[in-house]
């Protein structure tokens, strides 16, 4: 009985947010509008072309970041490693 009322009032925030959001900030008009702007006239081999070099990029990205947080957590092993076994022989 309490849980609905949490859960209605809640929705009932997100919704008012969300309809205030959508009349105030129009986003989707905008990205249809940028799109049919610049996007639409540009000839589809060189969208082609952009969209495999975003992919590349972004799967670089990607890889970059996963070595990098490997690196951290052998860092944070390592520590934790070395923390551990100082604590034991004090």
């Amino acid at each position: 009985m309490m849980w609905d009322v949490v859960k209605n009032f809640f929705m009932n925030i997100f919704g008012s947010i969300n309809g205030y959001l959508m009349e105030t900030l129009n986003l989707d008009g905008l990205f249809l509008g940028l799109y049919e702007q610049y996007v639409q006239p540009i000839p589809e081999l060189f969208k082609i072309l952009g969209a495999v070099f975003l992919l590349i990029v972004i799967v670089l990205g990607v890889i970059s970041f996963v070595k990098k947080m490997l690196k951290l957590f052998i860092v944070i092993a390592i520590i934790m490693a070395i923390v551990f076994f100082a604590s034991q022989y004090a």
